[in-house]
């Protein structure tokens, strides 16, 4: 765990530096205390633990045994195609075109147990323990959150519970989270899919698949798309997926019709009227 991690806050129109600094020794038991004390009052108060929760869930038919499997199954498929990913199957060498749609199969595949995850993760916020170790959470980044000269942005467990939907709350729970679970900016760069993918150059930065040879972003099929994920030709303009070119709204050029619902009127015809002699006079 790093000893301390520095970011730059927007608030309004000023920029305020803050970093979050590795919990002590003393503030790690004082967190504990906090979070024994929120555990009890659940207890008291009724609220059920994951495990009462978990039945309640599959009572009603929230989470069920199926969902449960589909968890294990993605897991045990993932770890699967991560070996074939790396060894091949052992016969021959594995073509690079092969191993790209391995990498993509992965990515889809923890795409869907993260959705689960995130499910299971939702439906356990109100367990004793979640809101517990929720508890414990706030008192550390409460009392690890500092100013950059050294001063600390809040003078009390309370103080930040007031503050904690702001910006700096924000931003400090977000660097505390990453110091403490190792969640730095290259995690993502770090599965075996993606270092595989950098490695043979067939994605980006951002991780997004690009063509080998030109290197601009393509989809899962290797079609040409612009940042928004939107299909593009080779001049940057916006298509459909047969093509056929698109305004920058999305939208078909509409061609101009012939209005044949509507009749045209008759034009009027107009008499003229002859000029009558003046009487002379006798």
């Amino acid at each position: 765990m790093k000893s301390k991690m520095e970011t730059t806050v927007k608030v309004g129109d000023t920029q305020v530096e803050i970093y979050v600094s590795k919990p002590t020794n003393e503030v790690n038991r004082e967190a504990e205390i906090i979070r024994t004390k929120t555990w009890t009052k659940c207890a008291t108060e009724g609220i059920p633990t994951k495990k009462q929760l978990e039945k309640i869930l599959i009572d009603n038919g929230s989470w069920d045994n199926n969902k449960k499997l589909e968890e294990i199954k993605l897991g045990q498929e993932i770890l699967e195609l991560e070996r074939k990913l790396y060894h091949g199957d052992g016969n021959r060498k594995p073509k690079l075109s092969e191993g790209r749609n391995i990498a993509i199969q992965i990515r889809q595949k923890r795409f869907q147990l993260r959705q689960l995850i995130a499910e299971k993760i939702q439906l356990e916020e109100m367990s004793a323990e979640n809101l517990a170790d929720n508890a414990k959470f706030d008192f550390l980044v409460a009392n690890c959150t500092f100013y950059k000269d050294g001063k600390k942005v809040y003078s009390s467990f309370e103080d930040y519970n007031n503050k904690s939907a702001d910006e700096i709350a924000f931003a400090a729970a977000s660097l505390l989270a990453r110091m403490m679970y190792n969640m730095d900016n290259d995690f993502e760069k770090q599965l075996p899919e993606n270092k595989f993918l950098l490695q043979y150059k067939l994605v980006n930065d951002e991780l997004s698949l690009i063509d080998p040879e030109e290197g601009f972003t393509v989809d899962l099929e290797g079609n040409r798309i612009d940042a928004d994920g939107y299909y593009i030709n080779e001049k940057g303009e916006r298509i459909d997926s047969e093509g056929n070119l698109l305004k920058e709204d999305g939208l078909y050029e509409l061609v101009e019709y012939e209005n044949d619902l509507v009749k045209p009127k008759p034009k009027r015809r107009t008499t003229k009227k002859t000029p009558t002699k003046e009487k002379t006079e006798s």
